[in-house]
């Protein structure tokens, strides 16, 4: 998309200053929250014009679809602002990765945690934070190992919530009584989407993990049936295979129970 590269120096033009403006003045961090939400709803929306355009079925890179939590096997960390890749089809290799999401030492340690009553303390997971705070970065916004182990508190807090109340979105929990005890909670809708589990989906149509790990190992040790997730990207391949099931093409009828066909009309009818 040719607006993208302007939009992503001004992005990171944005970022910068905005970064340097509240360390100056606090007061300035919700209007300027503000402002990139709106910056980034543009981006989004001006990439689903084309995408209208382009596909036959339609990308809602704001949608969520229900997914079974244990079908989200392989991960796929992009590392970039959601926005700049939501609603996008890429073809090419990059859904090829050997990297599974059951091997994060965070979800190991939810796993030995919550089952098993390994003490955070014990586990790999917690060991490389304190490690990554010692040597000066600053994790979810703890800068001490103190401010970590209350974090770890909050964690517990969230799975005691999810398995009282169910799982639920951020747009229910905002809308709702529920609190989000790992979040202070915004009315901006995007920012909100930055909270939902994030996913990609390959060529043949698996689910790639790309974002959080929290509330995805929560869903997994719980059992969870499903949960919703935000689609980013898709492979074009995929994609293909989504234009023919609105088309109406036999090949792919048996296709629709896939999560991300389920909510199209097959055909269009």
């Amino acid at each position: 998309m040719a607006v993208a590269p302007a939009f992503d120096t001004a992005d990171t033009a944005l970022r910068s200053v905005g970064r340097r403006l509240v360390e100056q003045r606090p007061e300035l961090k919700q209007p300027l929250l503000a402002a990139r939400d709106a910056y980034a709803r543009s981006y989004v929306r001006t990439r689903a014009i084309v995408n209208a355009v382009r596909y036959d079925a339609p990308i809602d890179p704001y949608r969520l679809i229900r997914v079974d939590p244990a079908e989200i096997e392989v991960a796929r960390e992009t590392g970039v602002p959601k926005f700049r890749i939501a609603g996008t089809v890429v073809g090419g290799d990059w859904d090829r990765t050997d990297s599974r999401f059951e091997d994060y030492d965070v979800f190991r340690a939810y796993a030995r945690h919550f089952e098993e009553g390994v003490p955070w303390e014990d586990t790999e997971f917690f060991d490389r934070i304190v490690g990554l705070l010692e040597e000066g970065e600053v994790k979810w916004g703890c800068a001490t190992e103190a401010e970590f182990r209350e974090r770890c508190e909050r964690l517990e807090e969230l799975y005691a919530s999810i398995e009282e109340h169910g799982y639920k979105s951020q747009e229910e929990l905002h809308a709702g009584d529920v609190s989000d005890p790992i979040r202070s909670g915004t009315r901006l809708k995007t920012e909100r989407l930055k909270d939902e589990i994030a996913i990609h989906i390959d060529r043949d149509g698996d689910l790639l993990f790309d974002d959080g790990r929290n509330r995805l190992s929560i869903a997994k040790v719980q059992g969870l049936d499903s949960v919703p997730v935000r689609v980013l990207q898709r492979h074009e391949r995929w994609q293909a295979i989504r234009d023919a099931y609105v088309r109406g093409d036999d090949r792919v009828r048996d296709c629709g129970d896939h999560p991300d066909l389920r909510y199209l009309e097959f055909g269009g009818s």
